[in-house]
């Protein structure tokens, strides 16, 4: 699932912040505003060009995982209650899928919001 904000919340803010919008405080940093304001835009971008495979993959991996359907929020949030209950974790039948699950989850979400960080790791 796609961290909040999303690459079309960030759009929406980059447009206030350049339409003017008293509400929202930045810093006085021209360059610092200059910079978050592009990365808004290139996370907003990558998000636009990967489209929703990710979140077609997550919900898919879920459902498997947890042998239910329902919307990726909720798969989440089962997932997570499984977790802490000790239903999927280490030592668990399913562990290793959802091992499997959150790292690609994990990389993906990278992907989108900082994907330079990747390369050297020889994580592409």
């Amino acid at each position: 699932m796609r961290g909040r904000p999303t690459g079309e919340e960030l759009l929406a803010l980059v447009e206030r912040i350049e339409g003017g919008d008293d509400s929202i405080v930045l810093p006085a940093d021209g360059r610092y505003k200059e910079l978050m304001i592009a990365g808004a835009g290139a996370i907003a971008e990558r998000q636009r060009d990967i489209g929703d495979g990710p979140e077609k993959r997550e919900r898919e991996d879920l459902g498997g995982i947890l042998g239910v359907e329902g919307s990726l929020a909720d798969l989440n949030k089962a997932l997570a209650a499984a977790i802490r209950a000790g239903d999927r974790g280490p030592g668990t039948a399913d562990s290793a899928a959802v091992g499997r699950h959150l790292w690609r989850t994990a990389l993906e979400r990278v992907r989108e919001s900082n994907p330079k960080i990747l390369g050297p790791l020889g994580l592409k």
